[in-house]
């Protein structure tokens, strides 16, 4: 498996225990590919799960995207993952939380799109919005893009405006058929594997929530491994 980090932020490349900065300097993040020569395959880092990291540089990539004519703006991603997306069984591509230039390049080189959800206001609002991002997509640059379901998180059973949002999530995607996920609940666990560059599943098996990321990756297998796009 591959994991390719499109946030300026990289929190995946520092919870793969890497340094950002230091990668950076060594322009041996995501960006040099987007904006360079440098092949995606000169950027992976590790094995399996083997990572395409990213750096606060990629913050540069969207306006120079767009004034760079000799590249195809959306679809730039896309063409950098065909040199290597054969050489793994499952390629996951973490996006920023907006929906600007990179996002748009990490779904059109996507197959199919998880759309993980915090379960206030704001954050469905923004799923609203995401929805129709997708449908414009599926009819101009990749009419194969799917939506793989809704996986709301940072859940509080015990709070009343986290069941009303949830509620609401369900009954807003109950008419587009959209598979949505037992939700995720909040704890502190996360944060701790974050830190320690962990897996939470592996420090914290137990935590509630951990369950629900074993179904979504059956459901990434059983759809995508055993009946391939």
């Amino acid at each position: 498996m591959l994991a390719v980090d499109a946030d300026p932020q990289a929190s995946l490349t520092m919870y793969f225990d890497y340094d950002p900065n230091v990668l950076e300097e060594q322009e041996k993040t995501l960006y040099f590919s987007l904006l360079g020569e440098t092949p995606l395959e000169a950027l992976v880092l590790g094995k399996n799960p083997a990572l395409v990291p990213s750096s606060i540089a990629l913050a540069d990539a969207e306006p120079e995207l767009i004034t760079n004519v000799l590249l195809s703006a959306p679809t730039v991603l896309r063409d950098k993952l065909r040199e290597i997306r054969d050489c793994y069984d499952f390629v996951l591509i973490d996006c920023t939380p907006s929906l600007g230039l990179l996002t748009v390049n990490a779904m059109t080189a996507a197959d199919a799109v998880l759309v993980p959800v915090k379960t206030d206001h704001l954050s469905f609002r923004g799923v609203e919005r995401l929805f129709q991002t997708i449908e414009k997509l599926q009819q101009r640059l990749n009419p194969t893009l799917q939506i793989f379901g809704v996986l709301p998180t940072q859940y509080n059973p015990r709070n009343l405006h986290d069941n009303e949002t949830l509620e609401r999530v369900r009954a807003g995607l109950k008419s587009r058929r959209v598979r949505i996920f037992e939700p995720i609940n909040r704890s502190t666990a996360y944060d701790k594997a974050s830190m320690e560059g962990k897996p939470t599943l592996e420090i914290a098996p137990t935590t509630p929530g951990v369950q629900v990321y074993y179904t979504v990756a059956d459901a990434l297998i059983e759809t995508f491994y055993s009946n391939p796009p």
